[in-house]
């Protein structure tokens, strides 16, 4: 019983380090619609266009905190950018002007909500 009660409290204990320090992120930004508590930090995903472009849209969903996604060609300018403040937004960045590998960067700042991606090319 003592064995089990240290075990949830270490859980607990973890959860909590988690939640405060990196956020909770249940899904795959750009698969599944994620939901997510307090998440912090960056996430940079790839995509190489080979002739239609690269298209992201979606939806963000905010109760709190701030989401900000950047679109960047393969020179590594911005041509798309989108602010996910609290409420529901609808997301849509494009290009198509160049051939090679397209990034998209999103930053999390203490964002709680639900968010829904997805990319064509």
């Amino acid at each position: 019983m003592k064995v089990l009660i240290a075990l949830l409290l270490i859980l607990a204990v973890a959860l909590g380090l988690t939640y405060t320090y990196g956020g909770i992120k249940l899904g795959i930004v750009m698969v599944t619609p994620t939901h997510m508590w307090n998440a912090q930090g960056e996430t940079t995903y790839s995509y190489r266009n080979i002739g239609n472009g690269v298209q992201i849209s979606g939806e963000c969903q905010a109760s709190k905190g701030l989401v900000i996604l950047r679109l960047t060609d393969p020179d590594g300018l911005q041509v798309g950018g989108q602010q996910c403040p609290k409420g529901t937004w609808t997301i849509g960045m494009s290009n198509k002007a160049k051939f090679g590998t397209y990034h998209m960067t999103i930053d999390y700042l203490n964002y709680t909500g639900l968010l829904d991606l997805s990319v064509s090319r």
